[in-house]
């Protein structure tokens, strides 16, 4: 009788231990419980659409940097635009692009499970590249730039690892004066696709 009960206990036992591994095991990841101690890296690249000069434009931005806690990342970006952009304040045929570095803050005001809402913020610089019809020395900087931007970016964590957001924002530029172009050539609203690698 004793060894009958002894053998139920253990199996009972081993069932309880057994079904609480499994439970913890199931809880590695719950984006909804969000951890607080640790930070990690980023790694970002995106791409969007803007109006440079009134012309529909390609861009792309690399970010790197830090998660703080599971509310703000901070970093830096490097900016560039992928397609050239006719000059329209020139007589003579003219293209441009340009390219901008700078640091970015990223603070998230609403999550909810594998879903947020983030506000980045950025500031920078950068140079206006010009390359004239017949130049075979490819575009020349021409031009330097304080350019800031701000944006509402919508999130969703597809695994662990990788999240993808779309939104959009303003640009802001200071500091154009070359070529018969002026700032507000520049200043554009934009809307973004973002891939970002990060964990947390």
């Amino acid at each position: 009788m004793k060894a009958k009960l002894l053998t139920s206990l253990l199996m009972a036992l081993t069932l309880a231990v057994s079904s609480h591994a499994e439970l913890q095991g199931s809880k590695d990841y719950e984006p909804s419980k969000v951890a607080t101690s640790d930070w990690s890296a980023l790694l970002g690249v995106s791409g969007g659409n803007s109006l440079i000069a009134r012309d529909g434009t390609i861009f792309m931005n690399l970010r790197v940097g830090v998660v703080l806690n599971p509310h703000i990342s901070l970093g830096a970006y490097f900016s560039t635009i992928l397609s050239d952009v006719k000059n329209p304040k020139v007589r003579h045929p003219q293209m441009l692009d340009y390219h901008s570095y700078g640091i970015f803050a990223e603070p998230v005001v609403f999550r909810s499970g594998l879903f947020s809402i983030s506000l980045p913020v950025s500031i920078g610089g950068g140079s206006v590249n010009f390359l004239n019809k017949g130049d075979e020395d490819g575009f020349k900087s021409d031009d330097a730039f304080f350019i800031s931007d701000f944006s509402a970016q919508f999130n969703f964590r597809v695994t662990k690892l990788l999240e993808v957001s779309v939104g959009g924002g303003y640009r802001l530029f200071a500091g154009i004066e070359e070529n018969n172009l002026k700032n507000k050539d520049f200043r554009t609203p934009f809307g973004e696709l973002r891939f970002t690698f990060k964990e947390f």
